[in-house]
Formats: structure tokens, sequence, C-alpha cells
């Protein structure tokens, strides 16, 4: 299992840490990749404004699918550069 933090601060004093667990989770016919296995914790919340809670999950949301997408496929890793 791999861990990621996700941090998001607010010029304003808002801050949130999100601690993000995954695991790939295996096709057991083909032994494939068939997705991921995440759990998410709010680790640190600071809110300076009853709204800014709500922003900071979907910028959490948002940046935990965009790392994600950016990854490369398992078959691309291990042709390397």
């Amino acid at each position: 299992m791999e861990t990621m933090t996700i941090t998001i601060e607010s010029d304003s004093g808002t801050r949130m840490r999100f601690q993000v667990d995954h695991e790939p989770r295996f096709n057991l016919r083909s032994e494939e990749v068939d997705g991921l296995r995440s759990t998410v914790r709010t680790v640190e919340s600071t809110l300076a404004e009853p709204d800014e809670g709500r922003m900071c999950l979907v910028l959490a949301q948002l940046t935990s699918e965009s790392i994600l997408e950016t990854l490369p496929a398992e078959d691309e890793e291990e042709a390397g550069p």
C-alpha cells in the first residue's frame, strides 16, 4: 500500500491535509491491475471561514484525480525511456 499526503492552504488561513492510502486492485482472472482501492483520511483541518471547507474538499478530490491520471500505465513504466 502506498501513501500520499495532500495539503491545501488558502491565503485566509484555511488549511486541510489529507492522507491517501492506495493500493492496486487486481483482476484475479488475469492478474492485471483493474484499478486502485483508496482510503482518504483528514489529518488536519483548520478553517478560517466555514465555506472554505467545502472548497478544500473539492480541490483535494480534483488534485488526487489529476495525480492518478498522470501516472504512467504499468506497461509504460516497464518499457522505460
